[in-house]
């Protein structure tokens, strides 16, 4: 975990170039991420503030996104400490 609580936050868009991004969270913020998760996934749009900007993406524009690291509080149906394989 990066000491100062950042991420990098890439957004891979089915049409369209990635949107990518750093944020930081607070430890507060941080021990809340697994409900914040599970919320997420039952939204239609994934929000977020970048640049001072809202940008509200339609879940069916995006084809998966990806953050690192990854937060430490998971919820508990996320499969952890996955290896890539060639």
């Amino acid at each position: 975990m990066a000491a100062d609580n950042e991420f990098t936050i890439t957004i891979h868009l089915i049409h369209g170039n990635p949107i990518k991004y750093k944020a930081k969270l607070s430890d507060t913020e941080l021990a809340t991420k697994a409900d914040d998760i599970e919320y997420l996934l039952n939204r239609y749009a994934l929000a977020t503030e970048v640049d001072k900007k809202l940008l509200i993406i339609p879940y069916n524009n995006i084809k998966y996104v990806e953050v690192f690291p990854a937060p430490p509080n998971l919820p508990l149906f996320i499969i952890k400490n996955g290896i890539s394989v060639p």
